[in-house]
């Protein structure tokens, strides 16, 4: 069995079993598995090592497989297991678990012992599909369901793979919005509840698709990410903000901004450079700005991230903590995080008027930030008497429609000015 990759010889031999397979009216299936740790061995071992796994592993499955079964190793870290007397999908998912025992057993590299986790994803015929290349592509996207679900097997299904093109397309539709600088900016104010003035805003992501309408940033940031794409995203909500805040001036003269980071960015170690670069741009001073980042994208990791905190805390942003309530952060973390405000998040804040509970939260949150010296804004407040409820707890700040809702920047430099700051 040749150690290079060759999915040419693997279609010719699937095409083989499945004229067979329809000749004689019966089923058959495929198993392609992904051999997480080849590149692992790859980079700490070099390429020779890693096709000494696959070797093994080939070897193994081999063993334990019928003498009519075929293995072909189709990528530099994939191995399709071609099953023609498999009749049923349970089979298949049997014999997919008895490949992962298999090769999820130590192999021996050298001195060295080689844990794997392998995925594997199912196709079969005539089900899944009726030619080579149609089920050695629907047994690869079996796989990647199976990677993206954390789950070992995975049999393919007609709905995720629809979900995953739903997915490339919007992927496919956001990088061209970004080519064409489609992604706008809407501004929400931020009033100070002692002296009722407004103290900054929050600059918040819009993407208005000619296809599909308004698209939520819960939405296109994850495709984002997946797509390889924050990078550019995040540097052009840093400039497009900037940019506008220095518009806004002399009207938002006195004001902060805020700007939401999200968990890729984080572990990005050009971040601090890049919106320091960003700063210098628009000529807007470090202290000014307030960057946001949510409650779980800390507590997930925070050793791996307080490297990067602790940059940007060093450039003169004050960081904020965003969503707080939701991440089941203790005090012990909380207290060496290098933050300067908490903001409550919105389901606490729309429904602590008439749920006790969410009202004692609202409080202690307060309580807690003002014994760590931090400011405290409320997020979705939406009346008078939520605010009114808020002041008599010590809030700080307060952020909501009551106020204005998010404003693209012509509108909202005339609420400032109209409003002459004070609500």
């Amino acid at each position: 069995m040749p150690l290079i990759p060759n999915h040419l010889v693997c279609l010719d031999a699937l095409e083989e079993a499945l004229r067979e397979a329809a000749a004689q009216s019966r089923p058959m299936g495929i198993c392609l598995l992904w051999l997480d740790c080849v590149y692992r061995i790859d980079a700490i071992f070099g390429y020779r090592a890693g096709d000494t796994v696959c070797a093994k592993s080939l070897a193994h499955l081999k063993s334990i497989l019928k003498d009519e079964d075929q293995v072909f190793r189709v990528g530099r870290s994939e191995i399709a297991c071609l099953l023609p007397t498999l009749s049923t999908e349970t089979q298949a998912v049997l014999a997919a678990h008895k490949i992962i025992r298999t090769l999820g057993n130590q192999l021996a590299l050298d001195q060295y012992s080689v844990h794997s986790e392998p995925y594997v994803g199912v196709a079969l015929f005539p089900a899944h599909g009726q030619g080579a290349d149609t089920l050695l592509q629907r047994a690869s996207s079996a796989l990647r369901e199976a990677r993206i679900r954390k789950e070992p097997v995975f049999v393919y299904s007609n709905e995720a793979d629809t979900a995953t093109q739903l997915q490339l397309q919007l992927q496919t539709d956001l990088r061209h919005a970004l080519d064409e600088n489609a992604l706008t900016l809407n501004h929400q104010p931020q009033t100070d509840l002692r002296s009722g003035r407004v103290v900054g805003f929050e600059a918040l992501s819009r993407w208005h698709s000619p296809t599909r309408g308004e698209v939520s940033p819960a939405i296109f940031i994850p495709a984002a990410e997946a797509a390889g794409l924050m990078h550019r995203l995040t540097q052009r909500i840093l400039n497009v903000s900037l940019r506008e805040f220095q518009e806004l001036q002399p009207v938002a003269q006195g004001l902060s901004i805020s700007i939401n980071l999200s968990a890729h960015d984080l572990t990005q170690a050009e971040m601090p450079a890049l919106l320091t670069q960003a700063l210098g741009t628009w000529g807007i001073a470090a202290e000014r700005v307030v960057i946001e980042i949510t409650e779980t994208t800390i507590m997930d990791d925070q050793r791996a991230r307080a490297t990067t905190l602790e940059r940007l805390k060093e450039i003169g942003v004050k960081l904020a903590i965003d969503d707080f309530g939701t991440g089941y952060s203790s005090l012990a973390r909380l207290k060496h995080l290098p933050v300067d405000e908490l903001k409550i998040d919105i389901s606490f804040i729309r429904h602590m008027l008439h749920d006790i509970r969410d009202e004692n939260i609202v409080r202690s949150i307060i309580d807690l930030a003002h014994h760590l010296d931090l400011r405290v804004v409320a997020e979705g407040t939406e009346d008078e008497a939520t605010i009114q409820r808020l002041i008599d707890f010590g809030c700080d700040v307060a952020q909501g429609d009551f106020f204005s809702p998010p404003l693209p920047l012509e509108q909202f430099r005339s609420w400032l000015m109209q409003s002459g700051r004070d609500y």
